[in-house]
């Protein structure tokens, strides 16, 4: 089991998303993912870079061969066994008092927020895991604010073992040519955003809409938030058993 790591939007949006793509079959979703840019064409030209594929960044659409490709790697995924699990924050309903007392500095609260919701979206899985390898990009806000440290000790002491339940921590560079998974993360959580917070690039509307036509045999029946809302956290993975959104509350 391969778990990968990314997040869309900040502190300075409305939205937040932190999404985590679980991959048992990482081999062949690798080559076929691969095999996708090769059949594309899509391959890197930037000469700061070594890799042979241009990265698939959701950020960076701008041109229908970006859209071409996200499409096929979206039906890739629909036809995995990789599953796609997302936390949702809505910044007006975050308040720091849940995550600290009333006099410490609310951007510590908010590392400590980072730190739950990343805590919370992967502790369902665990269970299905044995030495699993988890990955983020370094380059995200989770990696300064040392989500890496926090999982690595919250689950690492009481699953120890011949055979741990995750057996390695790591932050890549996402756009090298081995880490097409952790990209492909980064395009299903910037699709869940985009979403939330329309784009004003038709390519990236359209690869938003494909995703969610591309959901539906796999029982997500609608987008909206309230749709999702609907459902607890705690029941999230029987009745979406390969994508779905957990829209954080406050608990008072």
């Amino acid at each position: 089991m391969r778990v990968y790591i990314d997040e869309s939007g900040t502190h300075g949006d409305d939205w937040l998303v932190i999404g985590m793509l679980f991959v048992p079959d990482h081999g062949p979703l690798h080559s076929g993912l691969c095999k996708v840019k090769e059949d594309q064409k899509y391959f890197n030209g930037r000469t700061d870079r070594k890799a042979r594929y241009k990265e698939t960044h959701f950020a960076e659409f701008k041109k229908n061969r970006d859209a071409v490709a996200a499409k096929e790697w979206i039906d890739r995924f629909a036809s995995s066994s990789a599953v796609f699990r997302s936390v949702v924050i809505d910044w007006s309903v975050y308040q720091g008092r849940f995550f600290g007392d009333p006099f410490e500095p609310e951007a510590l609260k908010k590392r400590r927020a980072y730190k739950k919701w990343a805590e919370m979206l992967l502790q369902p899985e665990v269970s299905k895991m044995q030495q699993a390898q988890l990955y983020l990009d370094r380059l995200r806000v989770m990696y300064g604010y040392d989500i890496l440290d926090h999982l690595r000790d919250r689950f690492t002491h009481k699953y120890l073992g011949n055979r741990p339940r995750i057996a390695s921590f790591q932050a890549v560079d996402s756009w090298k040519d081995a880490h097409q998974c952790l990209q492909l993360c980064d395009l299903l959580t910037g699709a869940v955003y985009r979403k939330l917070v329309p784009a004003t690039r038709a390519v990236k509307t359209e690869v938003v809409d494909y995703l969610y036509r591309a959901l539906v045999p796999h029982g997500v029946r609608q987008r909206d938030v309230g749709y999702w809302k609907q459902y607890a956290d705690a029941t999230m993975s029987d009745h979406f058993p390969r994508f779905s959104e957990w829209y954080w509350r406050p608990k008072k």
